[in-house]
Order: structure tokens, then C-alpha cells, then sequence
């Protein structure tokens, strides 16, 4: 259906390569030309949900308590991460199909805030796992790296915490894809910085505007990106109210 106005918040390499870049429309062909040009990102995260009925509890976090004083231990979401050199080869990796021997990870306890999402008397837990590649040797159905991962983590945390856990499944780049349309699990998100949206780089991205009359970009993939949520929304919405008192 025809309409005067577009916005779209999915990943603006789908927009502008795969929707626009077939024939580009009269004054989108460089925009077409550098999308096309970039390489495909690939992977990003895997998540690995599960019942456990023991919270993790981090050594470093004990020792923290005995230097700052009491605190509640249990926060919804602690990250585990090696050093900035081992992040930087884990990133670099993706590529290869290559996870890090000790990957960064996100350890969330949703339950820990919201005490209705427990399971009876357990509660939920995310591990979510960086810099997992879309493939792996061999495939992700038989990959024994989502039970690493696990064990992993059970490494780390007090006694009693493998022993406690229910059930699990893992999301992997694959099912990202397959499931919530994020070609080869890349889940796109602003990563030029203040300085890009400062001076307009990449201007679609930055500005919302595109050099198609009435197509707007917004979503993670705009500025300023995924964590500030809302933000890329409103100034979209803000850009597209501008243009239309011009017109």
C-alpha cells in the first residue's frame, strides 16, 4: 500500500540493501553502494535460559561484600568478563567460528527483581554468551558449547549451583535468525559513537533521513543504539514531524 511516510526500525542493512538495493530509487544509489560494500556482520550473542534452583553466587562478589560492607549479593544481572585483550580476540574470532575459551558473558536473575516470574520455588537464569558466531564447526544442533558455557559458570559460583539446575535450552545465533528475522544472529546496534552522530556520519544512521523522500530509518541500528532505549525512536518521530511542516 502507498504511503507518504516510512519508518523502519529493522536492521538498516535490511532496508537499505535488501529492500532498496535490487533498484535503487533515484538519489540511493551511493547509500546502496557503501551498505553493499560493508560485510555482512555475523553472530553475536548466544542466551542460554534456565531453571535453577540454587542463584549463582560470585567469589568476587564475596570478596567485594568484605570490602565495601553488606550487600544483596543476587542482582539481576552481573557481568563476567576476561580481560579487554581476551574480549578483543573473542570478538575477532567470529569470523572463524571460534568461541572464546573464556567468553564474556551477562548472568541475568530476572526472578531476583520479580519474584513472580520464579518456577515454584526456583528461579529463572539468562546466560547470555558474546561473541558466538552464526556457525560453528559441525553446526549448533550437535555443539557441546552451550554445556560448556554452563559448566563454565557453575566453575566460578558456590557449591551446589550445577546440582541445582532443572532445565535449560540455548538460543543460538541460528535461532535469533530463524525465529526473530536477524539475518546470520546479528542483532544490530549504533556503534559509531557521539563524535559519528556529531558530525552526521553516515548520515541515514545519525539523522534518520534517508535520500529516499519519505523513508526514515530508526531502531538499535540508528543512534544512539540499543541502550538507550526509546531515544532512537523519539528522535526519529521528532525528524519525521520536521519534515512534515516543511513540506
Amino acid at each position: 500500500m502507498p504511503a507518504d511516510v516510512v519508518v523502519s526500525s529493522v536492521d538498516p542493512r535490511t532496508t537499505v540493501v535488501d529492500w532498496l538495493g535490487p533498484h535503487p530509487p533515484a538519489g540511493a544509489g551511493s547509500m546502496v553502494a557503501r551498505w553493499t560494500a560493508h560485510r555482512q556482520p555475523d553472530g553475536y550473542e548466544s542466551k542460554l535460559d534456565a531453571v535453577v534452583g540454587t542463584l549463582p553466587v560470585l567469589p568476587q562478589v564475596q570478596r567485594l561484600q568484605e570490602r565495601v560492607g553488606p550487600f544483596d549479593p543476587h542482582v539481576p544481572t552481573t557481568t563476567i568478563a576476561p580481560s579487554l585483550a581476551a574480549v578483543e580476540a573473542a570478538h575477532a574470532a567470529l569470523p572463524t567460528g571460534v568461541v572464546a575459551p573464556r567468553p564474556m558473558a551477562l548472568v541475568n536473575t530476572p526472578s531476583v527483581l520479580d519474584p513472580t516470574m520464579r518456577v515454584g520455588a526456583d528461579h529463572l537464569l539468562s546466560l547470555e554468551v558474546l561473541w558466538t558466531p552464526y556457525a560453528v564447526p559441525g553446526g549448533w544442533a550437535g555443539s557441546a558449547e552451550p554445556q560448556r558455557w554452563l559448566d563454565l559458570l557453575a566453575a566460578q559460583v558456590g557449591p551446589g549451583f550445577a546440582g541445582g539446575v532443572r532445565r535449560w535450552r540455548v538460543v543460538t545465533p541460528e535461532d535469533y535468525e530463524r525465529d526473530l528475522g536477524m539475518p546470520r544472529g546479528w542483532a544490530p546496534s549504533f556503534s559509531g559513537g557521539p563524535l559519528a552522530a556529531l558530525v552526521g556520519r553516515d548520515r541515514e544512521l545519525t539523522r534518520y533521513a534517508t535520500p529516499v523522500r519519505g523513508l526514515f530509518l530508526t531502531g538499535a541500528g540508528t543512534f544512539p543504539g540499543a541502550g538507550v532505549w526509546g531515544a532512537s525512536g523519539r528522535n526519529a518521530a521528532a525528524v519525521v514531524l520536521a519534515d512534515a511542516q516543511r513540506a
